[in-house]
């Protein structure tokens, strides 16, 4: 098809862009930078792991009748019970948070926290969910120190909750490795895992942290000094 000036069609082409090829010295700038990231996280990993294996658990713990492990006196005061999922980060936050407070609350018998699973983010979240029920199988005690160990590795992102890593903390927290694996490999805490997510969404969680202190619902992380000022207004009531 001819143009309207009765000239040839006229195409017009792009210069072709030289492609620059990759250095030796970005390829040793790259590996270096991995092989630092890799040496931080281990050192990072085995300083959460010295923290977690360490715990010595100055207070109760246990499992209630519905199967969830809890920490601190069953008769205390103030019960919090807890909708958390593994993979999220603000749950991380306020894990860190209970922990601070631990030893001015739990410890002294006013406050009793209870763990609820709500795994929903990712595949990985049940995976963890179910690792951390196994770990239940062996202990209250193992729980809690299962259930720090993964917050703690967060840093990893998605790879620290392969199959491979969960049974590898169980190794480093020294459980019986054949029980979690066979336990881990059977998938035999998938239905208690959802059990635990339908409940959560019948009681009106839709995201987590989710909390009930003494049956009142509260949304999302809270710091640690908005937290003592709660505690405290309800103690002294």
């Amino acid at each position: 098809m001819s143009n309207k000036s009765g000239g040839p069609s006229q195409m017009r082409h792009r210069p072709v862009e030289r492609r620059q090829g990759i250095t030796t010295a970005q390829i040793a700038l790259v590996i270096g930078a991995v092989v630092v990231a890799v040496a931080l996280l281990i050192v990072l990993n085995s300083s959460r792991l010295r923290r977690a294996a360490g715990v010595v658990f100055t207070y109760p713990t246990g499992v209630t009748q519905d199967g969830s492990p809890y920490k601190g006196a069953p008769e205390a005061p103030l019960k919090l019970e807890l909708y958390s999922d593994f993979l999220c980060g603000h749950c991380a936050d306020f894990a860190n948070v209970l922990e601070a407070i631990s030893k001015d609350y739990i410890e002294t018998g006013k406050l009793q926290v209870i763990f609820r699973n709500f795994a929903f983010l990712t595949p990985e979240s049940v995976r963890a969910a179910e690792a951390s029920l196994c770990a239940l199988d062996q202990s209250p005690a193992s729980f809690w120190q299962y259930h720090d160990l993964l917050y703690a590795s967060r840093g990893g992102g998605i790879a620290a909750y392969t199959t491979v890593r969960l049974k590898a903390y169980a190794q480093e927290l020294g459980l019986d490795t054949q029980a979690f694996n066979r336990c881990l490999d059977s998938r035999a805490k998938a239905a208690q895992i959802q059990a635990d997510l339908d409940a959560g969404r019948q009681a009106g969680v839709d995201g987590t942290p989710t909390w009930f202190l003494n049956d009142q619902k509260h949304v999302g992380a809270m710091s640690e000094g908005d937290l003592r000022q709660l505690l405290d207004s309800l103690l002294s009531k």
